[in-house]
């Protein structure tokens, strides 16, 4: 629609078109429209001269204000001269504080002795084809009886649980057992990563959980990786401190 239309329409409707009539600065220049009326007593305003248009010159020049003097930048060192190297990162916690954790224990009893082994995938309804008979053989040495496990899953719902919030669940899972069917230790199975995010106590050292006395070794998934290392310094924790079956 061209501007003449457009101006019919608004006048058809009632409302007052308009136009500049007097050229405006840095505008283009508005069309003369061959419909528009005329006042007969109006005297059309003459455009300004082109002088008008253009901004008056100050009568002085502006006082120049005089910045602070600048910083200077610092020299650059020269290649001879020493420089000091910044100190290394200190290493991070597995998880970070406040880090949601995602992980799924299955527990056995057996002998006295809860054994919680930590699946390679928390998703996964079970663990993996080779964790499975490797655990079969620790529940052998615990004379375990065959039945179907329990499991604990973090989170234990959609809501994401922190390494602080899913210790204390571990906890009170762990005393929920021992109130409904015994048990004298607890026995887990769990990589270093998330051995460290929920427990202070490093690895192979015992301590107390859900009101036993506890201790973690590897995980399944380092015994299988790495049997020379790992199988045998959890064996070695495991008759130190009581945790090798009878």
């Amino acid at each position: 629609m061209n501007e003449a239309q457009r101006q019919s329409y608004l006048k058809a409707m009632g409302l007052t078109p308009w136009v500049a009539r007097v050229p405006l600065p840095g505008a283009a220049p508005s069309p003369a429209l061959d419909w528009q009326e005329e006042n007969p007593g109006e005297v059309p305003a003459q455009p300004a001269p082109e002088s008008s248009m253009k901004p008056a010159r100050p009568a002085a020049e502006p006082t120049r204000v005089e910045s602070p003097a600048a910083t200077p930048a610092p020299a650059k060192p020269s290649p001879d001269t020493p420089v000091e190297a910044e100190p290394a990162p200190q290493a991070s916690a597995a998880v970070p504080a406040g880090q949601a954790l995602t992980f799924t224990l299955e527990a056995h009893g057996g002998n006295g002795t809860w054994l919680l082994a930590a699946q390679q995938d928390a998703q996964a309804p079970g663990l993996g084809r080779f964790e499975a008979p490797l655990l079969a053989s620790l529940l052998a040495l615990f004379r375990a009886r065959p039945e179907r496990p329990r499991r604990f899953f973090c989170p234990l719902t959609d809501q994401p649980m922190a390494a602080g919030d899913a210790a204390q669940a571990l906890d009170a899972f762990l005393k929920g057992l021992h109130r409904q069917a015994g048990g004298e230790r607890v026995l887990l199975l769990l990589p270093q990563a998330l051995s460290e995010s929920l427990f202070e106590i490093p690895r192979y050292r015992p301590f107390t959980l859900g009101g036993m006395p506890a201790l973690v070794v590897s995980s399944l998934t380092e015994m299988l990786e790495d049997p020379a290392e790992h199988k045998k310094t959890s064996w070695l924790a495991m008759q130190e401190h009581g945790f090798a079956g009878q």
